[in-house]
């Protein structure tokens, strides 16, 4: 049985940021709520350690993140090091860098789906919201991204997830578009799309203030087109298949205590702290310090649980 926090959340699942670099500069990036600063980065070996340690409290899921996981030179030893545990469920967010070269690598080593960035089918869009100044640059990332996203599918990850984050006024109208593309890679039900409502956590107020879209309208409009609707356990999110075996999810954070009620996920930092909640930076827990002075399991295990115990949800019914 998974450990539970006060609130009576399981803890199945860890995120694990493996490096807070990128090199795309996305104008609403939330850097997984971890403010730019402290360089010290986990080996390969610690990462496997910590988790292991979790998975004795009944952790069965890994998502690997970044910033840009791919960007670190030894993310094959990370995912076969993880890979060799037995976990449920090895996943990765990326936005696709190396991922051409490297997704069969990935798949043998364990790496079961992707998550890719796709906020856009526009090329345009594309190299405006990844912070490309040189258009043909960005539409040059485009294609990239596009080639990754197929050779994902290609190696067997399944699902295969393309997230947008949609933005007002700039790409809330790309929903059939979106569609269209999906369908048009003939996965055999294997893509879905997650559309992602933008939240205030890393964005500047301004940013926010000026790009937020409320998805309850987009959520209607595919739910009266859908032929299947299925609620998963994980924020209690909505996927619905489409007629054409597209699946769409809903990833709807902002001021929503369901979302927060329903998160059995503990974060942590490429500098080895656990991370209770996104929105938050003021309850991290460290264990890497510890970790690297000789700490034995029992001593990190007590991290664990007093960072269980630091979970709350941001928004409350």
């Amino acid at each position: 049985m998974p450990i539970t926090d006060r609130y009576g959340r399981p803890v199945t699942g860890l995120r694990i940021s493996v490096t807070p670099d990128c090199n795309l500069n996305c104008v609403f990036c939330h850097r997984e709520g971890i403010p730019r600063g402290n360089r010290d980065l986990m080996t390969p070996e610690e990462i496997e350690r910590i988790t292991r340690i979790a998975m004795e409290f009944g952790v069965e899921s890994v998502k690997i993140t970044g910033g840009e996981p791919m960007l670190r030179a030894d993310i094959l030893e990370i995912v076969e090091r993880l890979g060799k545990l037995g976990l449920r469920d090895l996943s990765m967010t990326t936005n696709g860098y190396r991922l051409r070269e490297l997704a069969g690598a990935l798949k043998d080593r364990g790496l079961m789906r992707v998550n890719i960035s796709l906020h856009t089918v526009d090329p345009v869009k594309f190299a405006w919201i990844t912070g490309f100044r040189d258009l043909e640059k960005g539409e040059t990332t485009f294609k990239h991204t596009v080639e990754a996203i197929k050779k994902s599918i290609e190696v067997g990850f399944d699902p295969v997830k393309l997230n947008v984050v949609v933005m007002k006024n700039v790409n809330e109208n790309e929903l059939h578009d979106l569609i269209k593309f999906a369908e048009d890679l003939n996965s055999s039900g294997r893509v879905i799309l997650q559309l992602i409502e933008l939240v205030s956590c890393g964005s500047a107020p301004k940013i926010f203030a000026k790009y937020h879209f409320d998805l309850t309208p987009l959520e209607r409009e595919v739910g009266a087109m859908a032929v299947k609707k299925v609620v998963r356990r994980l924020h209690l999110r909505t996927q619905y298949r489409l007629p054409n075996g597209v699946w769409i999810e809903f990833v709807k954070p902002m001021n929503n205590y369901v979302f927060c009620m329903n998160d059995n996920r503990l974060r942590i930092t490429h500098d080895g702290e656990f991370k209770p909640c996104l929105m938050r930076n003021d309850n991290h827990i460290p264990f890497l310090n510890a970790m690297r002075s000789g700490a034995d399991d029992e001593e990190l295990k007590k991290l664990f649980l007093k960072a269980v115990e630091a979970r709350e949800p941001f928004w409350k019914p």
